[in-house]
């Protein structure tokens, strides 16, 4: 997504366009590494040197209302944000701690209307398998 098209996404949901909202945006579109609000605070402040938590918080509180990404919570403790709001689970390695895209199908007989699935599995990525195995 480009600079002028982040900016147009901000101005169309009424939102002031600030470099600080611009840098989220952009962080996020560019990588796709499920980043925690934390990760996208110390990364925006690296690039435009004044930021507070809170103005990343509320940016990622309001893009998710506006359906640009999406809050999951991956434990008691952390939650990461995903601009994939497609249908798919994750796949979290217990070692590493990085968080995996995973395609799922689910059947749901309920009486009623599923708003939203979601699924996360939690496991050892390939890499700490691989390490493990070596290891020994």
């Amino acid at each position: 997504m480009s600079v002028s098209q982040i900016m147009e996404l901000l101005k169309n949901h009424g939102l002031k366009i600030t470099p600080q909202r611009v840098e989220i945006l952009r962080f996020l579109q560019n990588n796709r590494i499920h980043p925690t609000a934390q990760q996208i605070y110390e990364h925006v402040l690296s690039k435009v040197g004044s930021v507070s938590f809170t103005t990343v918080y509320n940016t990622l509180h309001t893009l998710e209302e506006i359906g640009y990404v999406k809050k999951i919570s991956i434990n008691e403790t952390t939650t990461i944000y995903d601009v994939d709001t497609s249908n798919h689970g994750h796949f979290v390695c217990r070692i590493c701690g990085n968080v995996y895209d995973i395609n799922y199908r689910a059947t749901v007989n309920v009486a009623g209307i599923v708003e939203r699935t979601e699924l996360i599995v939690y496991g050892v990525c390939t890499q700490c398998t691989e390490y493990l195995q070596r290891k020994g």
